[in-house]
């Protein structure tokens, strides 16, 4: 099979590329589904090495040599191990769905073409990051999604503050961007190589703590950035610019999942480096913490489920902090089905209310769109942890669990506590404004059975996928960490009297905040609701902040460099030297340049003996 590896990215490309060369020769439904069918063809490929290589895929295709210079080799080649299945497993399998649902909600877009267009190099560029052997093409894909989601956030651009919302997105993930490929440099001028497995061989070997302890903060950086983590974040909020499936595919399949998997891929730099995993881990605590907390306050469907993304994703790096990397792949895995679900729910029900966000002016859509609500529900378990029956209830609650038991952990595990709370109360509070209480009818809306297929799978997988694994002492399934177990180890699980404490501490927040979300949504429908909270409505006065002393800063540093360096220095200093130089040679030439022939013929012999005496001094 690993002569075929290349098939997986190359169908979403391939479809991107006949739409950008044959797209206006076509109808957009047809190209619609010409799009739709190329994940589905690579999520064919994947499933077959599932089935030929599920229980141990150690697989690599060495396409061919991309750059060759001097000791630098740069391959386009592709590997497949256990963490690649995974992540290759969601971009393809939950990437169709999403061009499926996409079938009917995109129908007679102005921009249809364009979206399916990039919604392709959304899904291949994500697949060459994940199945990238070396750290350039890792960042040639990284690179690639980073400039879809600028252009998908930005689809409807008519509107000045979506096209707005899409610079912001590009702009803010470039920091990150920079900051990775600035370790990357670092990591190849030490170890001369970029290949994944010959780095890690050389980091174990030599490791120099001085070039990782920088390489691997510039790399975090990045991760930050691209995942959206405290204080980079700012930009993924104002992503809800574009249509709902072009935020699932953002949040669930691609892009905020790459910062993850970054982490988990390069986790033998991160470990050689004393404490950084224990501030990934609290970077990780904080932010699931900080977007929870600013959750309960918003009153937009879409901001509230962005903010979610980000502290989900917290959770994530919170695994990889505490050295459980399988645990947070565990978790972006169920994280995948349950928010793509929530985003394409979510835009249903935008549409039912004539693309109203206010979850203020909904209610009882239960009786209007009972498939959508069930749906929608198992998403909402899901999100919330909802003991037993909800799949993150067996992968979040596990990372939070195992934050207890590592050294320094106390700390982690209470923030990630807390924020569990505030999950299970805005996720309530989210569904119970939207669905129950007094009707307010929207418009009607039928889904057909491209919407609704996906939607149903994906609900049966936010309420299943969990029984992969289940908690320590539990019968039943364990067969997630011991199949990751020979590439990510296994982590430390609770047992006995603190395994118990630890449980029904994770069920009783949950439950609390379900509560409290219960309450929420009757404080709200009464008009005095978590929204009137203005500090975390504004998400801490966070972005309000960074607006206001980032811009001026950068724009004062770009005069300085336009009159400072480039006007004063380079055009008066440098280019007047030159043309003042110019100017004098030309003049001492004009003097020898004067047409007489006896002036030529003195400063030939006096050139003459000019060389005789430089030659007889020589000697």
């Amino acid at each position: 099979m690993s002569e075929w590896l290349w098939l997986i990215p190359g169908f979403p490309l391939l479809g991107a590329l006949l739409n950008a060369i044959f797209g206006e020769r076509f109808a957009p439904r047809s190209m619609g589904r010409m799009a739709a069918t190329m994940p589905f063809l690579a999520a064919l490929v994947v499933l077959a090495l599932w089935i030929t290589h599920g229980r141990d895929p150690h697989l690599h295709d060495l396409v061919w040599t991309w750059m060759a210079v001097g000791r630098f080799h740069a391959d386009i080649a592709f590997q497949v191990d256990q963490v690649t299945l995974i992540m290759i497993s969601i971009a393809s399998f939950v990437g169709f769905l999403i061009h499926l649902f996409s079938q009917q909600f995109l129908a007679g877009d102005y921009g249809e073409r364009r979206y399916y267009f990039y919604l392709n190099l959304f899904v291949g560029g994500m697949l060459v990051l994940t199945m990238a052997d070396n750290l350039l093409l890792l960042y040639l894909g990284w690179e690639t999604v980073g400039l879809c989601s600028y252009a998908l956030v930005a689809h409807w651009y008519r509107k000045q503050e979506n096209a707005w919302a899409g610079r912001k997105a590009f702009v803010v993930t470039r920091i990150g961007d920079t900051a990775l490929a600035l370790a990357i440099f670092m990591l190849f001028a030490e170890y001369h190589t970029l290949n994944d497995h010959q780095l890690f061989v050389a980091v174990a070997t030599h490791p120099d703590v001085l070039v990782l302890t920088i390489a691997g903060a510039l790399t975090l950086i990045g991760a930050i950035a691209k995942s959206a983590q405290f204080p980079l974040h700012i930009w993924l909020p104002d992503s809800m610019a574009g249509p709902s499936t072009v935020s699932a595919l953002i949040h669930a399949a691609t892009m905020v999942t790459a910062g993850v998997y970054l982490c988990i891929r390069l986790y033998p730099i991160f470990a050689a480096v004393p404490g950084m995993l224990w501030v990934i881990g609290l970077s990780g605590a904080f932010t699931a913490f900080y977007a929870a907390s600013c959750a309960v306050a918003q009153v937009d469907i879409k901001r509230v489920l962005a903010y979610s993304t980000i502290s989900q994703l917290g959770y994530m790096f919170l695994g990889v902090g505490i050295g459980a990397p399988s645990l947070g792949l565990f978790h972006l895995l169920v994280h995948a089905c349950f928010k793509a679900l929530l985003f394409m729910s979510a835009g249903v029900v935008i549409s039912v209310y004539n693309e109203d966000h206010d979850i203020r002016h909904m209610g009882g859509l239960k009786a209007q769109q009972p498939f959508l609500r069930w749906v929608f529900l198992a998403g909402i378990f899901a999100l919330a942890a909802v003991p037993v029956v909800s799949a993150s209830f067996y992968s979040k609650d596990a990372i939070i669990a195992t934050a207890f038991m590592v050294p320094g952990g106390k700390l982690l595990w209470a923030l990630a506590l807390l924020g569990a709370v505030l999950t299970a109360t805005y996720a309530f509070r989210l569904y119970l404004l939207v669905f129950e209480g007094p009707t307010k009818p929207g418009k009607s809306y039928q889904m057909g059975w491209s919407m609704k297929i996906p939607l149903a799978i994906l609900a049966v997988a936010s309420i299943g996928m969990g029984w992969l694994q289940f908690p320590p002492g539990w019968p039943g399934p364990k067969l997630w960490l011991p199949w990751l177990a020979p590439e990510l180890g296994m982590p430390p699980m609770p047992s006995g009297a603190v395994n118990i404490f630890l449980q029904v501490a994770g069920s009783v927040a949950t439950l609390l905040g379900i509560w409290i979300g219960f309450k929420a949504a009757q404080w709200e429908r009464q008009g005095h609701g978590l929204s009137r909270l203005t500090v975390l409505f504004k998400a801490w006065f966070f972005d309000a902040a960074f607006l206001r002393i980032f811009p001026p800063a950068v724009y004062a540093f770009a005069r300085f460099l336009d009159w400072g360096v480039e006007r004063t220095g380079f055009r008066l200093v440098f280019l007047g030297s030159l043309r003042d130089g110019f100017g004098v040679s030309s003049q001492l030439l004009e003097i020898g340049e004067n047409g007489l022939v006896s002036r030529y013929a003195s400063g030939m012999v006096l050139g003459l003996l000019v060389l005789l005496v430089v030659a007889w001094g020589w000697r």
